[in-house]
């Protein structure tokens, strides 16, 4: 650029320029609803959160637990308000906290400071203002869940989906970063961006016999019936942080299972009828989609507390 102006640190990286708009501390949303709740299939907790800005928001969650957490959505519901919603494996109580940042536009100046630097893109509008707490990152990187969710094979009835799945069908995999977030309350922007899904398909059959059964041939009236069954679950990718170790995994969204019957009627070695039914939902084909890297920032919520 031929004017303006940019701050860069000892590595290069630019901190403050006026050709893009740095992020400012809009406010903290509130929880608004539960979306979802599970516990089986690694469990799941889904939260809407709502908060009012001028522009689009980007939210950064802090991570209470040891569970895996993301943005699933960021979505505009109505003039200036958005809803964000938050998702998280496992079962254990408690929130996040959702701390929402924007470019100037959408924040306000902090109400003790009289004073600061402001800089302005070349339409006039701000890029940055130190008076309406300007985001400062503390650590990031780029991470992956692995292609596979789950490394459990399970053992399920074929019959009318007549198996409890949800002990069998869990994400039990991640990859493991060396990471260390330099905060003393540290919050994360990640987008769950990765999706995946696996189903695993089980068959039984039997046979009835109203007659004379010679070696293993019915000599009078027999029915056949043929069971399938298909258990499915569907992911999307999620991060923990335990104190020097970042990991990306996956969290169950949705779980479900397809089921068909099928049956033969003969008479003396003779068809003389059939039957057919199915019921429950399908899932898509075993899929792993959007696995490329995805960026994590980390900041430290205690400077907007």
């Amino acid at each position: 650029m031929s004017w303006g102006f940019t701050s860069t640190n000892a590595s290069g990286q630019v901190l403050v320029s006026s050709e893009t708009r740095n992020l400012h501390f809009v406010g903290k949303a509130t929880l608004s609803r539960t979306i979802n709740s599970f516990d089986g299939y690694g469990g799941l907790r889904h939260w809407g959160y709502q908060i009012a800005c001028n522009v689009t928001p980007v939210p950064f969650f802090t991570m209470p637990s040891g569970d895996r957490y993301a943005v699933a959505a960021v979505r505009n519901i109505g003039g200036n308000l958005w809803e964000i919603e938050i998702i998280r494996s496992g079962t254990t109580a408690g929130y996040p906290e959702v701390y929402v940042f924007s470019d100037p536009r959408g924040a306000t100046v902090s109400p003790d400071t009289n004073y600061g630097m402001q800089v302005f893109r070349d339409d006039g509008t701000l890029a940055f203002d130190s008076r309406r707490q300007p985001l400062v990152v503390s650590g990031g990187g780029v991470v992956s869940p692995p292609s596979n969710p789950t490394s459990v094979t399970p053992s399920l009835s074929g019959r009318y989906c007549g198996s409890d799945a949800s002990d069998s069908i869990f994400p039990n995999q991640q990859n493991n970063y060396a990471f260390n977030a330099n905060a003393g309350k540290p919050m994360f922007f990640f987008p769950s961006i990765a999706q995946a899904q696996r189903e695993y398909s089980f068959s039984e059959k039997d046979r009835e016999c109203a007659g004379f059964n010679v070696y293993g041939i019915c000599l009078g009236f027999e029915d056949r019936y043929f069971y399938d069954s298909t258990y499915w679950a569907f992911f999307r990718s999620g991060i923990s942080y335990i104190t020097g170790t970042l990991s990306c995994g996956w969290t169950t969204i949705q779980f479900g299972c397809n089921w068909k019957y099928r049956e033969k009627s003969k008479l003396l070695g003779i068809g003389i009828g059939s039957g057919s039914g199915s019921g429950g939902a399908w899932p898509y084909s075993n899929e792993t989609l959007n696995l490329a890297p995805t960026a994590v920032i980390v900041g430290d919520a205690y400077d907007y507390d």
